[in-house]
């Protein structure tokens, strides 16, 4: 993602939505095209990332730091 639309996101309160959607979407990649024993670790652990992220989603809010750029 580029600064600009990183920013975008985050002014408009979507960050975490929209990382939970890209890994989302990547998770669906894999369930179709990855095969082999490590397969379900990804896919569980991709979901576990999903959850977390629409958690902080819901209850945080994404703030700069003073003197930071």
């Amino acid at each position: 993602m580029h600064k600009k639309q990183l920013e975008r996101h985050i002014e408009q309160d979507d960050y975490f939505g929209t990382l939970a959607t890209v890994l989302n979407l990547a998770r669906q990649t894999l369930e179709k095209d990855m095969r082999g024993p490590k397969k379900n670790w990804h896919i569980k652990l991709l979901q576990s990332v999903e959850e977390d992220l629409m958690y902080l989603q819901k209850e945080y809010k994404i703030t700069k730091k003073d003197g930071s750029e």
